[in-house]
């Protein structure tokens, strides 16, 4: 698997231990703070990473708050 493919499959994991405000419809502080939130559980504690795999992380922390409300808006 390519780095994007592990940061992107790494992102997606580390979104369910992150806590998660349905608030879309507000200034975007609660997207910012889930998507801030998922990476830095994925980064840290690491120092290299390359540029792909920070990639995979962003565009997986974006797909994992998608998922997130496409959930709420299903309830």
């Amino acid at each position: 698997m390519s780095d994007w493919g592990v940061g992107y499959s790494r992102a997606l994991m580390a979104a369910q231990g992150v806590g998660f405000e349905p608030a879309p419809h507000l200034d975007g502080d609660a997207y910012a703070k889930f998507v801030r939130g998922t990476m830095d559980l994925v980064m840290r504690g690491r120092d290299d990473f390359s540029e792909d795999f920070v990639s995979g992380v962003s565009e997986g922390a974006v797909a994992a708050w998608e998922r997130r409300i496409a959930q709420e808006i299903a309830q």
